[in-house]
């Protein structure tokens, strides 16, 4: 007997569509930095690079416009520090947030030298905590996300 597949809450929707949409602008950007050499491209790719009007010829100016539109997909970014003697404090953590209210979308992880380290994507819906979004993460795509934006330090 098979069962049916569990039906996602709207925050782990939304978690899976920010990774699919993530892992499609990698796709695309990693496309147009090789000048669509050996690449075979995802449907979702594909529309990433017809949204951002690549022509065949226009790799780096559509490279430069994924890059844009991630940054600017970002609401607010965070870093925090530990304890530490006041004017010593380096940020060691850092929080992008996607997407606020019920359901919420955020990226952290940890700082190193001022660059993004094990990114995770976290979901959250009212009433609950944040929760690691573990499934159909393109960990690259991730880091190649987080490393968009500057952190200070």
């Amino acid at each position: 007997m098979t069962t049916a597949p569990a039906t996602l809450t709207s925050a782990e929707a939304n978690a899976r569509a920010h990774a699919e949409e993530i892992a499609a602008s990698h796709e695309a950007w990693l496309y147009c930095r090789d000048q669509g050499e050996g690449r075979h491209l995802s449907t979702e790719a594909k529309a990433c690079l017809r949204f951002h009007r690549y022509d065949g010829t226009n790799h780096d100016e559509v490279a430069d416009d994924i890059e844009e539109a991630c940054r600017e997909s970002a609401l607010s970014i965070d870093v925090r520090s530990g304890w530490g003697t006041p004017g010593t404090l380096e940020p060691e953590e850092f929080q992008i947030l996607l997407s606020t209210g019920g359901p919420a979308l955020r990226i952290t992880g940890d700082l190193a030298n001022g660059e993004p380290d094990r990114p995770r994507i976290q979901h959250q819906d009212w009433g609950t905590p944040w929760t690691e979004w573990r499934r159909d993460v393109d960990t690259e795509a991730l880091e190649w996300f987080a490393g968009l934006f500057y952190f200070g330090g």
